[in-house]
């Protein structure tokens, strides 16, 4: 099988994995809560990032790339301190940081993960 999918949705799948690199994006807790500043919806994101990582086979420290899109890069600084509370127990890795519109108004931030999946 070339392409292993979790949560196979009408649109998407929630995590995509292939040549042992596993693929996803998330978000904060739903329904999002837009009175929650940048670092508390981080926060929620990267508590399902860890459980996604986890689901697909990998962990925080088989991180390749990550894709932070924030809603307003003012907030970059807010980001930055919960991101590197999340990674300080390992090297981090390579990461673009950038501001757009996103999908949903309450949306403050979004991650795009790329991941090694060691048994995939």
């Amino acid at each position: 099988n070339l392409v292993t999918r979790f949560g196979v949705g009408a649109r998407a799948s929630i995590a995509t994995v292939s040549g042992g690199t596993g693929y996803f994006a998330v978000t904060p807790k739903a329904p999002y809560d837009g009175s929650l500043g940048t670092a508390e919806q981080a926060a929620q994101l990267f508590e399902k990032a860890e459980a996604r990582l986890a689901e697909i086979g990998s962990s925080k420290a088989g991180l390749l790339f990550c894709a932070i899109i924030l809603k307003d890069i003012a907030d970059v600084a807010a980001f930055n301190a919960v991101w590197d509370g999340w990674l300080a127990d390992i090297a981090p890795p390579a990461r673009a940081c950038f501001e757009a519109n996103l999908a949903n108004p309450d949306l403050k931030v979004e991650l795009i993960m790329i991941c090694a999946v060691p048994d995939a």
